[in-house]
């Protein structure tokens, strides 16, 4: 996990945002979390979760924890619904990569109004913000997904997918 998590801050720090994607950046440490909630029991998905935002927040400017508490609450409603997912199929880690990487914006944005963190933020900014983090969730998703799996299989490691 510790593996993961630093690879996936190093990406998320070095490929620089595109500011025709709002200055989104590719949502690497959401999509290891991701994966931790679609893989692996419920205690170290919410470990992963925590640790995720943590270094996400030490890399930004926000508050420390506010993505964590995003990642750690979309984390627990996937480990719970899961079971209805098809959890190992690249299309549906995708379109799970594109709704966390809009849903976990619009989460970071509302806390930061609700405690007066920033100015009024126009809603067309944010809607081009959560645009562009779910198109980034689409394709780093499924990548960090398939990196991980193949990851794990090669050190010994099983996840939840197999147990076919």
């Amino acid at each position: 996990m510790i593996f993961l998590m630093l690879m996936g801050g190093l990406l998320q720090s070095l490929i620089p945002a595109s500011a025709l994607l709002g200055l989104s950046k590719p949502p690497f440490l959401m999509a290891v979390a991701l994966y931790y909630a679609l893989a692996h029991p419920r205690g170290t998905a919410v470990t992963a979760a925590i640790l995720a935002g943590v270094i996400q927040d030490s890399m930004s400017l926000l508050p420390v924890g506010y993505s964590s508490l995003c990642f750690v609450i979309f984390g627990m409603f996937l480990v719970e619904t899961r079971e209805k997912l098809f959890g190992d199929s690249l299309f549906t880690v995708a379109i799970l990569g594109a709704s966390l990487g809009a849903l976990t914006t619009l989460g970071l944005y509302l806390m930061l109004s609700l405690n007066a963190l920033v100015d009024a933020i126009p809603v067309w900014w944010v809607t081009l913000k959560m645009g562009g983090a779910a198109l980034l969730g689409l394709g780093v998703a499924p990548l960090v997904w398939w990196a991980a799996a193949k990851l794990e299989r090669h050190v010994g490691l099983t996840y939840v997918g197999d147990d076919r």
